[in-house]
């Protein structure tokens, strides 16, 4: 290649412009979207109770619904598992951490769904498939992920290294002047 076509390459690549900021940011919806969300929502809060208490129930439940977002196309979240089980999240918060429900394998499935719900929104933010400002804020409410930044304090004594309570004594007594 000659100087003459890598010029014209480097003024393509210069002409090019960054897309704005302000584009990145605003939301993007499509006619129709609106419809399709309350409809998943709406067929979320039909599904009839679930027994909290059974195991089976829970687990078949959760499968539901990750059937029902898949076949509306529809990212699963903490929200609509919650939905789905027609309790509030932090309620489903709850009988994760083993707060809430006596039934350890009830709340073992749990701890799974929101596993597989984690990992769902790690990979839609790997891939640049959620606005990374709502995944950040979801992925900390949700799964405890933090911004952490760890500040190791050394210790300095600016009188040097400490000396035994003996050794000061000593220290101490020789330095005090005998006036007799």
């Amino acid at each position: 290649m000659d100087d003459k076509n890598l010029t014209e390459i480097g003024e393509q690549i210069v002409k090019q412009k960054r897309p704005k900021r302000s584009e990145q940011l605003q939301v993007h919806t499509e006619p129709g979207d609106n419809r399709k969300y309350i409809q998943h929502s709406l067929r979320l809060a039909s599904l009839p109770k679930c027994d909290l208490k059974s195991t089976e129930s829970v687990t078949q439940r959760i499968t539901e619904y990750f059937e029902i977002c898949a076949e509306d196309d529809m990212k699963p979240s903490v929200a609509g598992l919650a939905l789905a089980m027609d309790i509030d999240r932090r309620y489903l918060w709850e009988i994760r951490e083993g707060h809430k429900g006596k039934n350890p394998e009830v709340a073992d499935a749990i701890k799974k769904a929101m596993k597989i719900l984690d990992l769902q929104m790690v990979d839609y933010m790997q891939n640049g498939k959620i606005n990374p400002v709502s995944g950040i804020f979801l992925m900390k409410n949700n799964f405890g992920y933090a911004d952490k930044q760890e500040v190791v304090v050394t210790p300095n004594s600016p009188l040097g290294d400490a000396k035994d309570t003996k050794e000061l004594e000593e220290q101490y007594i020789e330095s005090v002047v005998d006036e007799d």
